[in-house]
C-alpha cells in the first residue's frame, strides 16, 4: 500500500512493515513477527525489486512483533541490519524481551492474555524467534547514506529505551513503530510503554520535525493532526525478569484465521 512517492506499508504479521525507496535501493523498517518474510519479500516482488535491492532493514525496537523476521529477511536479502545499541542484545537472544508496563486497567488485562497466549504458542512451537547479530548502530550518521536515503534516525524512547523512529526529509513522512499507535481514526499511546513523560518528549520530537504523514507499527497512517497524547504524572518502571513477548494479539488472531481459510 502506497504511503507517499516511494513509501510503502506492508501488512506483516501482527505489525506493520515498510518499504522506502533510496537512491542505492530498498530500505525495510521492521519485519513482523517470525513468518512475515514471504509477505514482505512477495511486496518487494510487486515493486518489481529483488531482495537483493534490500540494503538496510532498520529495526524501530526489540518486540517480537517488529523483529521476529529480521533473520529471515537478513539472509535473503544480505541487507544491513539496523538498531540503537540499546536493542542490540534483545534482537542478538543474550537478553530476555518482555513487555512494557501496561497503563491502563484494560492494557493490564490484555497484558496478562498476552503472557498467556505467548506461552502457549511458544510450547506448540507456532512462533520461534531467532536471533540474529545487528551489523550497526541505528545512531551512527553513517547508516543513511551508504543506501543514499534523504532522512534521519530519531532516538525515540518511552514505549522502550531504545525506540528509534525514521524521517524523511523529501515526503516529510515519520515511520514511528510503536511510539504511538493507529486507533479509530486517531493517533494515540501505546498500551504499554515503559515511560510516558519519554513518550510524550518524543512525540514532540517528532512533530517538530513538521511531518505530513506519522506511520504507526500498527493501524493505518495518518497526519499529526490527529495525535492525542494523554496527561500524564512523570514515571518509570524498572525492568521485569519475567519473559514474555509483546504481541498485537487482535492482529495476530487475524493472520492466524485468515492463513486457516
Amino acid at each position: 500500500m502506497k504511503v507517499a512517492e516511494g513509501v510503502y506499508r506492508v501488512p506483516a504479521r501482527a505489525a506493520n512493515a515498510y518499504l522506502v525507496e533510496a537512491d542505492n535501493g530498498l530500505v525495510l523498517v521492521d519485519t513482523g513477527l517470525p513468518g512475515s518474510e514471504k509477505r514482505i519479500l512477495k511486496a518487494i516482488e510487486g515493486l518489481g525489486r529483488k531482495p537483493a535491492d534490500v540494503k538496510l532493514i532498520l529495526l524501530t525496537h526489540r518486540h517480537l512483533d517488529h523483529i521476529g523476521s529480521a533473520a529471515a529477511l537478513k539472509k535473503e536479502t544480505s541487507g544491513m541490519l539496523v538498531s540503537h545499541p540499546f536493542e542490540k542484545p534483545y534482537v542478538a537472544g543474550t537478553l530476555v524481551i518482555i513487555t512494557p508496563r501496561a497503563w491502563s486497567l484494560y492494557a493490564r488485562i490484555v497484558r496478562r492474555v498476552l503472557a498467556v497466549v505467548s506461552s502457549t504458542m511458544k510450547l506448540f512451537r507456532l512462533i520461534k524467534y531467532h536471533p540474529v547479530h545487528v551489523d550497526e548502530a541505528a545512531d551512527e550518521e553513517s547508516v543513511l547514506e551508504k543506501v543514499g536515503l534523504d532522512g534521519s534516525i530519531v532516538w525515540t524512547p518511552g514505549h522502550t529505551k531504545g525506540s528509534v523512529s525514521l524521517f524523511l526529509n523529501e515526503s516529510r513522512v515519520a515511520i514511528i513503530g510503536d511510539l504511538l499507535t493507529s486507533k479509530r481514526g486517531k493517533l494515540v499511546e501505546p498500551m504499554f510503554m515503559e515511560n510516558t513523560s519519554q513518550t510524550k518528549s518524543s512525540v514532540q520530537r517528532i512533530l517538530d520535525l513538521d511531518p505530513v504523514t506519522l506511520c504507526p507499527g500498527h493501524g493505518k497512517p495518518l497526519p499529526p493532526s490527529t495525535v492525542r497524547v494523554k496527561e500524564r504524572a512523570a514515571q518509570s518502571v524498572k525492568m521485569e525478569t519475567k519473559k514474555e513477548e509483546d504481541i498485537d494479539l487482535e492482529g495476530l488472531a487475524k493472520d492466524l484465521s485468515a492463513e486457516a481459510a
